[in-house]
């Protein structure tokens, strides 16, 4: 680690300030990173020694073309460090390995339905263990793994909550164990947080501060970014949209449990529709979907329609709250084919203010490509920003290709 208690604070500002350049303006000569930080050239060569001799820091090459003394270029090392990204869902795992600079190594996944309880996270250590191996990667490397999971992580006990389709994790310490599991420091965050960061740092949603990402699945979630920073509520609970007062009885049964919204149009709610409608009791949602878009079965173009009427309810109550400049929709359902179609259609009969609904970029992958997002900002501000006055830096810009 760069910054610590023996280290001066104003030095690791100076550090800090170094590597944001580097993370996020790419290979610098040590004369422009001293233009663009303010220290002074003694300064800068004493931190550029330190972030050598840390393996953090490599010379790329040196400047040609130029009157005068070639300039040495530096740049960030990749390999001086890797982070987890994970997802844990109700039907899959899925885990990346990431570089320093944000660079993809390897992915993998796996399916999660025969799998609950403790036995999840034992799954997710073991597909974490396997990429690193595989990558040839010392287990010490990894500094940091966040992991998106359905639900809220209590901050005092550790246990999930507000998660009734992952059962057997609400009575165990999961922090701890995911800890233990993974083998690094590991941030838990909700997973349609994780999927609204994913699509402000690589999706639809680059450079929009103002964006709400709704997850139309087997549940219903929001995360929402205002002014770029995630709208978290008292406990961490906001953004559970699944328990608006939208679609059925509020104080039903199972909308005291799971949420009037989620029970209306979560997967299961879905299929109940279809079958009262008459129709056949073992399709998915998936399959509803796709005979209402043939048109041939109107028990599944009605229910179709309901679901799309109802979302867009929730839509218009989402935009009334938080007024994002746009809604991305993801989730099992929300990504199927026509389904943001269909939604843009039932908003015009329930609101005259335009509304932005996009369909989500990123897809099945938006969780998992904000947890390595969240992965990969908190490596950077454990490694350089200072210990004793946090300035968390801001998160570099996406690797392509």
């Amino acid at each position: 680690m760069i910054p610590d208690d023996t280290t001066p604070v104003l030095r690791q500002i100076s550090v800090r300030a170094v590597m944001d350049v580097l993370l996020n303006a790419g290979a610098t000569s040590r004369a422009d990173l001293a233009k663009l930080t303010g220290l002074s050239k003694q300064t800068m060569s004493e931190v550029i020694r330190v972030l050598e001799s840390g393996g953090f820091v490599r010379v790329k090459g040196v400047t040609s073309g130029r009157v005068g003394r070639a300039a040495v270029i530096y740049e960030v090392d990749p390999e001086a460090g890797y982070v987890v990204g994970a997802e844990l869902g109700v039907t899959s795992l899925r885990v990346s390995l990431a570089n320093l600079v944000g660079g993809i190594v390897a992915s993998t996944e796996a399916p999660a339905e025969a799998l609950s309880g403790t036995a999840l996270l034992s799954a997710l250590g073991g597909l974490k263990d396997g990429l690193i191996s595989g990558a040839g990667i010392a287990p010490d490397k990894v500094r940091v793994a966040a992991v998106a999971m359905p639900g809220v992580v209590e901050p005092d006990s550790g246990r999930l909550s507000l998660s009734p389709n992952l059962p057997g994790l609400g009575a165990v310490d999961v922090r701890t164990l995911l800890a233990a599991e993974l083998g690094c420091t590991v941030v838990i965050e909700n997973d349609i947080n994780a999927a609204v960061i994913g699509e402000s740092w690589s999706g639809c949603a680059v450079g929009v501060d103002e964006v709400a990402f709704v997850s139309l699945g087997t549940g219903i979630g929001l995360g929402a970014l205002a002014g770029g920073r995630m709208i978290r509520g008292m406990s961490g609970a906001a953004g559970e949209i699944g328990f608006l007062p939208i679609g059925e009885d509020p104080a039903g049964a199972d909308s005291l449990e799971r949420g009037a919204l989620e029970s209306a149009i979560g997967g299961r709610g879905i299929r109940a529709r279809y079958r009262a409608l008459g129709g056949d009791a073992g399709l998915t949602p998936a399959d509803i979907f796709a005979a209402a878009a043939g048109g041939r079965d109107a028990a599944a173009v009605a229910a179709a329609r309901d679901t799309a009427r109802i979302a867009a309810l929730a839509m218009v109550a989402v935009h009334a709250v938080l007024e994002p400049r746009k809604i991305v929709v993801g989730g099992l359902v929300g990504r199927l084919p026509g389904v943001v179609e269909m939604i843009r259609a039932e908003l015009s009969a329930v609101s005259r203010r335009p509304i932005t609904v996009e369909a989500s970029a990123l897809g099945v992958r938006a969780a998992l490509t904000g947890a390595v997002a969240i992965a990969l900002n908190q490596a950077h501000n454990l490694l350089f920003s200072p210990a004793d006055l946090p300035m968390p830096l801001s998160l570099p810009a996406a690797a392509r290709g």
